[in-house]
């Protein structure tokens, strides 16, 4: 072993040590029921359960991937998912300088299209990887790249590209507006409030996300990318969008590295000058550290304990709803059903959502070839609220025992133009049949066994407890 070798696997040895102590002073969240929500347009909660899509889109000449309609709709019909997080691009929208391609617009409400005929919510997503397809990621066009003619190399994995010279000199150049190029920014803000001018209105779409996994691979980055670079970015985007759309929620995530792992982050507090209350969503993503490092799952939930804690007090801080944007794993199957699932336990607790990665890549659940969901499926295939009439809402399903609970306070003075609760029940977990306990309270419920939903009406006001679990002898189902 050489010297320079030993000394780097010191090094990342000592990092690991240091960041397993410190992991392990700091895993405590609870679960919150007093938590913000994205509210529909009824007054409802609102919990989205979906996919990333599409990973194909990234590089395919017309930015769209390869995602048909009979996968759009398979996301409900087989498993019950009701959002997807749909990639969208810069490039694809301002592939000249200042010259919109409504073409691309267009085949993106296509799939609009497609996801309000299956029931599904869309977030659309400002999509950016190594900042553009050239080196190996997406999002910017061919025009505004400003890389000083430093050199670059491809690199495997993927993400050692972000310390390529000629990467890092066109990222900082977006960002370090000092630099001179502060057109850039203004060009890719003025592409996504074009995007949302089009787009914005169609009944499937709830939100916009700014920017995806932004990151400076720098050591000036590392240290002030959110308070010095992000934070204004945001806000400045933020305006301008409120300019074409009230209404719109508006979801934005802090920098890749670092917060994705658990750290804490330095974003700051946003504001939003919609008329109305704000609709600002908290939208970070998750790839814990023994991922990262070792490329395994440890199974312990200590870094998605510490990943939770560290978002918890942000979202109090910034006080709006939390969604988690991306999570995900390849590799063993076997190590990847338990933290999934660990992964959901977390979820109910202290998130109005989330989005797997992806729906069509390595990570995905539908082997296309052979037409068979993998066994990952079945884990994300759970009971869940996708609406709640009422609030301080506590929901989980315990896997093993096959149990799930939903609590919340009810009220006829909630001014709610729908009092209906509605939850999705998998025709997996109870196969021979399931049904309702009411702990607490009154309701009046009724099934639709093609959608699979359960429709739950309080009969009074006051506290709701409802169970739905399995019993041999009067099975609902």
């Amino acid at each position: 072993m050489n010297k320079k070798l030993r000394n780097a696997l010191i090094i990342t040895l000592v990092i690991v040590v240091a960041a397993i102590l410190y992991v392990n002073k700091r895993t405590t969240y609870h679960a919150d029921p007093e938590r913000p929500f994205i509210h529909a347009e009824d007054g409802r909660i609102m919990i989205l359960h979906g996919f990333n899509v599409l990973s194909s889109g990234k590089a395919h000449p017309q930015r769209t991937g390869s995602l048909e309609k009979e996968d759009i709709l398979r996301l409900t019909e087989k498993w019950g998912f009701n959002a997807v997080r749909l990639l969208v691009f810069w490039d694809g929208i301002e592939p000249q300088k200042g010259k919109y391609d409504y073409e691309y617009l267009n085949r993106v409400k296509e799939r609009l299209d497609w996801c309000e005929e299956a029931g599904l919510k869309v977030i659309l997503d400002m999509h950016q990887d190594l900042y553009a397809v050239r080196y190996g990621g997406d999002c910017s066009p061919e025009w505004a790249i400003i890389d000083d003619g430093e050199p670059f190399e491809m690199q495997s994995p993927w993400e050692l590209n972000y310390f390529q010279p000629a990467v890092q000199a066109a990222i900082t150049n977006f960002w370090d507006l000092e630099r001179g190029h502060g057109e850039l920014q203004e060009h890719f803000i003025n592409a996504m409030a074009e995007a949302v001018k089009q787009l914005g209105n169609h009944p499937s779409v709830v939100g916009i996300e700014i920017y995806n996994e932004p990151t400076l691979a720098t050591l000036d980055g590392f240290m002030n990318m959110e308070d010095e670079y992000l934070t204004p970015f945001y806000q400045k985007a933020i305006n301008k969008l409120r300019t074409v759309n009230n209404d719109i929620w508006i979801f934005y995530e802090p920098t890749a590295f670092g917060p994705n792992q658990g750290f804490k982050s330095d974003l700051g507090i946003l504001s939003d000058p919609r008329k109305g209350d704000p609709r600002l969503v908290y939208y970070p993503h998750i790839y814990t550290l023994d991922l990262d490092i070792n490329g395994e799952y440890m199974g312990k939930p200590t870094y998605i304990n510490f990943w939770a804690s560290s978002r918890q007090e942000e979202y109090k801080k910034y006080n709006t709803p939390m969604l988690i944007g991306e999570f995900g794993l390849g590799g063993s199957e076997s190590l990847a059903l338990e933290y999934v699932e660990e992964i959901m336990q977390m979820n109910d607790k202290i998130t109005g959502g989330w989005f797997y990665w992806d729906y069509d890549g390595s990570w995905g659940i539908w082997d296309y070839k052979n037409g068979v969901e993998f066994p990952k499926a079945r884990v994300l295939d759970r009971p869940y609220p996708r609406m709640i009439a009422g609030t301080s809402p506590l929901f989980s399903f315990d896997a093993k025992a096959k149990l799930f609970s939903l609590e919340m306070e009810w009220s006829g003075n909630l001014g709610l133009l729908n009092d209906t609760t509605e939850i999705y029940i998998p025709g997996h977990i109870w196969p021979d049949g399931w049904n309702l306990k009411e702990i607490e309270g009154e309701v009046d419920w009724n099934f639709d066994k093609d959608k699979r939903l359960l429709y739950v009406v309080p009969q009074k006001e006051g506290k709701v407890h409802i169970e739905v679990g399995f019993n041999s002898a009067q099975p609902a189902e």
